[in-house]
């Protein structure tokens, strides 16, 4: 993590109800703890997730910053069942793809990748809603099915 820019507590309260209220979470907290967030951390059940992953919880960890008017941020899911991880940043780490990328590692292959992505919500948790609602519907039964 560690992104450029302040942390805005409001952001995060809000950030973390919508992760609170996702079927798929079962515990969420700040990290490393409430005092110093740096980010939000969500456990999410393995049985909640298609297609099956494994007995280990994956994880949503989201970090919100503002520098200026520009916002930069990280949305990022990684199951150690299966080594996939994917995200959806924002942030300098490739000017090619415009302001915010979706990148991906597929599981267990070292085909990474990144694509340009525009979220048509401007407000943080709805944001955060979109990235979760296509986490769950499309990026991880695309990149996890066996036929990957």
């Amino acid at each position: 993590m560690g992104l450029p820019g302040t942390i805005d507590s409001t952001v995060y309260a809000g950030l973390r109800d919508v992760l609170d209220r996702h079927p798929a979470v079962t515990s969420v907290g700040y990290e490393p703890d409430s005092i110093s967030k740096e980010f939000v951390r969500a456990t999410v059940a393995p049985a909640r997730i298609e297609p099956p992953t494994g007995s280990e919880s994956p994880v949503i960890e989201v970090e919100w910053r503002f520098r200026g008017n520009t916002e930069y941020y990280r949305i990022h899911y990684a199951d150690p069942n299966t080594g996939f991880n994917c995200g959806w940043h924002r942030d300098t780490d490739h000017p090619d793809l415009g302001s915010v990328h979706f990148q991906y590692e597929p599981r267990n292959t070292e085909d990474a990748g990144h694509v340009r992505w525009e979220f048509e919500k401007s407000a943080p948790t709805e944001i955060l809603w979109t990235a979760l609602e296509r986490l769950f519907e499309t990026e991880i039964p695309r990149y996890t099915s066996e036929d990957t």
